[in-house]
């Protein structure tokens, strides 16, 4: 079984590097990709997988869909599947289940598999800012469900995604396979992240107007998310709580056939649950 890996990146000093490094350590550097859209940084230097340097042009969603799709096309050449993710998001396959991302797509022969999406949340009264020296696992354990981050990200087939890369041409085919996206796992790179998002220049709106909150809002949402209630629950796709909002993510499909985001991106869960030591081991 041959997997790759891809993602676009520009200015991600935090993240560009644990993405290099999670999916390396899951599937082979040789087999991951980073497009490096113009950084100017060095975030894009020395990591453990193959960098492309793109030319920096205006944030444009449509625009990297339609570049994701076409090296995505250019690497099923190759490779049985590939994944494609944003440089803040990590794949995990359930550890009760599967031996790895390799084992997953073994094990699963869908065309396109979509993740469970979950949040991984900062408390910041309760914990401090995270270490990018230290595994992330060792650090953050709260996640929240999220409907947008329930993405299509392993494909046998060529695809063409919607901006964002929340749909695609498609069925929903959710299995163990978990994302857990990094924006709000550390208030502090939160907010560096959004100065430097704000600046961007964008292809026309609302191009990119999640990465363009004030500060405030942005402190203020992840304090009121830290303040959810807590629960122990299985992070268990056939099992409540988690299967009560895939349950609530399916029935959002109806008479969305013609748009173009064909389910309700703002579900989002109403608590936060423990990621248990074998899934936080894994990032």
């Amino acid at each position: 079984m041959r997997v790759a890996a891809i993602t676009m990146s520009y200015n991600e000093p935090v993240w560009a590097g644990a993405w290099a490094r999670h999916y390396a350590r899951e599937l082979g550097a040789e087999h991951c990709t980073l497009l490096d859209h113009g950084s100017d940084d060095g975030s894009a230097n020395g990591l453990p997988v193959r960098v492309r340097r793109l030319p920096r042009t205006a944030l444009d969603e449509a625009w990297r869909a339609a570049v994701i799709a076409d090296e995505v096309r250019g690497l099923l050449r190759h490779y049985d599947a590939v994944i494609h993710t944003d440089v803040d998001e990590l794949l995990v396959a359930d550890p009760a289940c599967y031996a790895g991302l390799l084992d997953f797509a073994e094990a699963v022969p869908e065309p396109v598999v979509t993740a469970v999406g979950l949040d991984l949340h900062h408390l910041p009264e309760e914990e401090p800012a995270l270490d990018p020296a230290r595994s992330i696992g060792s650090q953050r354990e709260w996640v929240r469900f999220s409907a947008a981050m329930c993405k299509p990200v392993l494909v046998r087939r060529a695809v063409e995604w919607a901006p964002g890369f929340h749909c695609c041409d498609a069925p929903l085919v959710l299995d163990r396979l978990f994302l857990l996206h990094m924006r709000y796992a550390d208030l502090d790179a939160g907010l560096r992240r959004l100065r430097r998002t704000r600046a961007l220049v964008v292809a026309g709106p609302p191009a990119g107007e999640h990465q363009r909150v004030p500060d405030g809002a942005f402190a203020g949402m992840m304090r009121a998310i830290a303040g959810l209630p807590r629960r122990d629950a299985p992070i268990d796709p056939w099992a409540p709580p988690l299967s009560c909002w895939l349950d609530r993510l399916r029935a959002s499909r109806a008479f969305r056939e013609h748009e173009l985001y064909k389910l309700d991106l703002r579900l989002a869960g109403d608590a936060l649950w423990r990621l248990p030591p074998e899934m936080r081991a894994l990032i």
